[in-house]
């Protein structure tokens, strides 16, 4: 069952940033070996988004090659809201998790 995902401009943000930062301070190689990575892991989500559950309705799932989690809220049957991509080089903490309730969306 393919599920369509909803991405926050959060995490658009996030991902541009980390996208910059391996640019920056690697190489444009390792830039695209993350949006690959970023890419696999959502077509994984896509297939089948119950993941660990991380705080309340919150589930995420570990970018495989680099120190990243995509956190994601199932919102309807069959419709993700992909909230945030933290890095892991340290503690999530629960206040990181909480959010304003996201805005209804008609279209996917």
């Amino acid at each position: 069952m393919n599920y369509n995902i909803k991405i926050s401009n959060i995490a658009k943000t996030h991902v541009k940033e980390a996208v910059a930062y391996y640019k920056n301070v690697a190489s444009i190689k390792i830039a695209q070996n993350f949006l690959a990575d970023y890419q696999n892991s959502l077509d994984k989500i896509k297939l089948n988004p119950y993941f660990q559950n991380y705080y309340k309705d919150f589930r995420g799932l570990p970018l495989k090659k680099h120190p990243y989690i995509i956190f994601i809220k199932l919102i309807v049957e069959q419709k993700l809201f992909l909230l945030k991509l933290f890095l892991t080089q340290g503690k999530i903490f629960k206040r990181d998790l909480k959010f304003s309730k996201p805005q209804r969306f008609s279209k996917l």
